[in-house]
């Protein structure tokens, strides 16, 4: 079982539901993404990734966002080329939002500026060569994970915490630690639930939202009376 292996799984078992809900509290914003949606932004991401810059197993992308539904996309994506995502590091690539970045992903609410980066990239995508789950996931400085490593664990804390289909977890956390991918996306994917990333979050209005959300459990914060996975 790889990270990409578990949206697919998703996408079969029930593509309509929602998966991917952002928040933007700076800026009012929110959006949502249905499992579907989330796996054709996915797919057409893939598709750049390997059709401009050879994204396979082996090699490297280093992603460099904000808390945004389009910063999970690209993690989903990279996994679903076989390629590894390097946290802090160096990697072949690097995503970014600005600067001198090989792809810029500018992280606005609708997406049209990443709609108009990835073109007519297809809906669908198949790898250029089979994921090996014994490939490079994930890397931090110290530390790495397989995609089969990091898919078990998933599924392990997933099934730790009593997280399932009906799990929406709400995190504040971004995607620059381990933690922060693991609890704000692969482990409630891996549960079957959704997510709800909230950026530059207004704490008084958490408690609210999370009961708007139907939120389960949180990570980064605490909100009265929920479960805080980290």
């Amino acid at each position: 079982m790889t990270p990409a292996d578990l949206l697919r799984r998703e996408v079969s078992r029930d593509g309509a539901r929602p998966l991917l809900t952002w928040y933007d509290d700076s800026a009012g914003a929110r959006v949502e993404l249905s499992v579907v949606t989330t796996a054709s932004w996915c797919n057409k991401i893939a598709g750049l990734l390997t059709d401009e810059h050879d994204a396979e197993p082996g090699f490297a992308v280093t992603v460099d966002l904000p808390l945004h539904w389009s910063a999970a996309c690209v993690l989903l994506a990279t996994w679903a080329c076989g390629a590894a995502v390097d946290i802090g590091g160096s990697g072949d690539i690097r995503i970014a939002a600005a600067g001198d970045a090989d792809v810029v992903v500018t992280p606005d609410p609708m997406g049209l500026a990443l709609s108009r980066l990835v073109g007519a990239q297809p809906d669908d995508f198949v790898p250029l060569v089979p994921i090996d789950p014994s490939s490079l996931a994930l890397r931090l400085p110290g530390r790495e994970w397989t995609h089969a490593e990091l898919a078990g664990a998933a599924l392990h804390a997933a099934d730790r915490h009593g997280l399932g289909p009906t799990s929406r977890v709400l995190s504040t956390m971004p995607y620059d630690s381990a933690e922060g991918v693991d609890v704000g996306l692969i482990v409630p994917l891996a549960a079957g639930g959704s997510m709800v990333l909230v950026s530059n979050a207004d704490e008084a209005q958490l408690a609210d939202r999370c009961k708007v959300e139907k939120v389960t459990h949180t990570a980064g914060v605490d909100v009265p009376s929920l479960p805080r996975l980290a």
